[in-house]
């Protein structure tokens, strides 16, 4: 198995997805089976009964118990077994585990490791997912690939002229040099591309009304080891922020990836698109949903080549790295350490 760092925050779903029904997601390698309490808070548990096996999101709910749909085995919403069929005592033993659980930024984030370092307060924010001032559209790809490679491909945009052309990619995208940053105390990886004069793509001129070339930022915030922040500003060309910092004139799109392993080579990669202009205009969602999901699908198509190709090669095998890759390459360094159990410790945002 991969050496996760499991002593972290990952996002497990979208709050969207967690009902009364009893909904199983893989996390790091582990089955875990979510489902809202009549007061309406998530909980995790292990996806697996203790007495056979058999997978609890395959069971029912009696208030905010689960019933085992193979013997009747009865868990509480902390994972105590409160029923055993045929018998009085309940062994000691009857248990499954627990995950600590948090809803922010409409994600549900789950804790895998140990329970005492999970601390909420160290969970990095997407705060236009929940603003009334802006509107976002998100969904979620599965890829049969290795996490590392998602994260790899997010930090290099260079690809966008690439495997993106007609959706997001312009020639400018690969050919401007980019700046990078680590804050090694708080463990942010920071990747810039500000482009001057730059053709717009379809994406940004369907849905902004832009005519012509624009000015096109990329600012990055890479949060190890799950969330992913892109900072798109596009404006005509020439036109740039007052000296005070507001941006009227400027069109905003906060981009959001949770990158979440579920085994060693496959991952969940969540996706969100927010806003701030053309707040109620459904065309406008219904164009950025489906373009933004056609890229995410032309990034999962290439990683899965990508991971088959990596599988196949023999051990050893040497890649090229260049100036593009900086950032890709601190995450992996920072990954590592976490893994390990060596991170910095993270302060919150």
């Amino acid at each position: 198995m991969a050496a996760f760092a499991r002593n972290q925050w990952y996002v497990a779903a979208y709050g969207r997805e967690i009902g009364r029904e009893l909904f199983s997601r893989t996390v790091l390698g582990e089955p875990i089976v979510f489902y809202r309490t009549e007061s309406g808070d998530v909980v995790a548990l292990a996806d697996r009964c203790v007495h056979r096996r058999y997978p609890l999101s395959e069971s029912r709910l009696d208030g905010d118990k689960i019933v085992c749909g193979y013997h009747g085995f009865t868990y509480d919403s902390g994972g105590s077994c409160v029923f055993v069929p045929g018998q009085a005592r309940i062994p000691r033993t009857a248990r499954v585990p627990s995950y600590p659980v948090v809803e922010q930024d409409s994600f549900v984030w789950v804790w895998i490791g140990e329970r005492e370092p999970a601390d909420a307060a160290t969970i990095p924010r997407a705060p236009w997912l929940a603003d009334p001032a802006c509107t976002t559209v998100s969904g979620m790809e599965p890829l049969a690939a290795r996490y590392e490679l998602l994260v790899d491909n997010l930090l290099d945009l260079s690809h966008e002229t690439y495997l993106h052309g007609g959706y997001i990619g312009t020639p400018e995208v690969a050919n401007t040099p980019i700046t990078t940053e680590v804050d090694e105390d708080r463990g942010i990886i920071y990747v810039s591309r500000h482009m001057a004069d730059a053709e717009c793509p379809s994406f940004y001129a369907k849905s902004t009304g832009i005519e012509g070339r624009i000015t096109r930022w990329q600012d990055i915030e890479y949060h190890p080891p799950c969330l992913y922040l892109l900072h798109s500003r596009i404006a005509p060309v020439g036109v740039v922020p007052n000296a005070d910092g507001t941006d009227p004139d400027g069109f905003h799109v906060e981009v959001v990836y949770a990158i979440t392993p579920e085994t060693e080579h496959s991952t969940h990669d969540f996706w969100a698109v927010a806003r701030d202009f053309a707040l109620d205009d459904t065309g406008v969602s219904d164009f950025l949903a489906e373009n933004n999901r056609t890229v995410v699908l032309q990034d999962v198509r290439a990683l899965d080549v990508l991971e088959r190709v990596i599988e196949a090669e023999p051990e050893g095998y040497q890649e090229l790295s260049v100036n593009i890759d900086t950032g890709g390459l601190a995450a992996r360094r920072i990954l590592k350490r976490l893994a390990a159990g060596e991170g910095a410790q993270v302060v919150p945002s």
